[in-house]
């Protein structure tokens, strides 16, 4: 993927749930102190530096329409956790 490919952020929270923060001691499959009950980051825009850094990649597209518990599990899928 080149630069010119980049994909934004989508917003979809599921970073926020699945990955390790370590900035803010969240550990991997736990929601970020920040996670809305609606799956999105309540501070996006104070977002830190390693969450706005974070490239989201095609998985993050494919997924996009899925709701945030389908997210999840697809993202097990992939990872093959669980």
């Amino acid at each position: 993927m080149s630069v010119k490919d980049k994909i934004d952020c989508l917003k979809c929270g599921v970073c926020c749930y699945f990955f390790d923060i370590s900035t803010l001691k969240k550990p991997a499959l736990s929601p970020c102190k920040h996670l809305g009950e609606d799956g999105k980051c309540k501070d996006y825009e104070n977002r830190p530096a390693v969450c706005r850094d974070f490239q989201p990649d095609e998985i993050c597209v494919l997924i996009s329409t899925l709701s945030f518990e389908d997210k999840i599990k697809v993202m097990k899928k992939v990872y093959g956790i669980e």
